[in-house]
């Protein structure tokens, strides 16, 4: 093999690696993209839910949520479990009122999307989220979403 042939090999390998390392990036940073304004359309839906409990003294029906979720243009929201109907006669601020759950890569991870009654909105790691969701739900939750899942 010549010093041309070596030459153009080199090149050619470089040119993978450096495409393979400029897609991975991409991939990540759409993702890093994608989880903002999805938590940013969460922190808007929670504060209208807040608005709306101010002003009426409860949890808005589900239709308000979904109806609220169009107006934003919640493209990268995704599924969004609302659980106001579980919550209850006295929930806390800090109780989880509505989650989604994301993938967003390898560099923004996995994990959800909360909103909590208060209307704030926190992203949280896969293991966090369940262990808080484990603790807040009743056991006729989760016969239903187990039902609902087919489990």
């Amino acid at each position: 093999m010549n010093q041309k042939q070596k030459s153009i090999i080199i090149n050619f390998i470089t040119m993978i690696c450096c495409t393979f390392l400029f897609v991975t990036i991409m991939v990540n940073v759409r993702g890093i993209v994608n989880k903002s304004e999805a938590t940013r359309t969460m922190e808007m839906l929670g504060q209208q839910v807040h608005a709306y409990r101010e002003k009426n003294r409860s949890s808005p029906p589900e239709s308000f949520i979904i109806a609220q979720r169009h107006a934003l243009g919640d493209a990268r929201l995704g599924d969004v479990t609302y659980r106001a109907q579980w919550l209850g006669y006295n929930p806390k601020p800090y109780d989880i009122l509505a989650y989604s759950k994301k993938n967003y890569g390898l560099i923004a991870g996995k994990g959800y999307i909360v909103m909590f009654l208060d209307g704030s909105v926190k992203w949280m790691g896969k293991s966090e989220f369940e262990e808080l969701l484990d603790q807040q739900q009743s056991q006729a939750e989760r016969d239903l979403l187990q039902k609902d899942l087919g489990i």
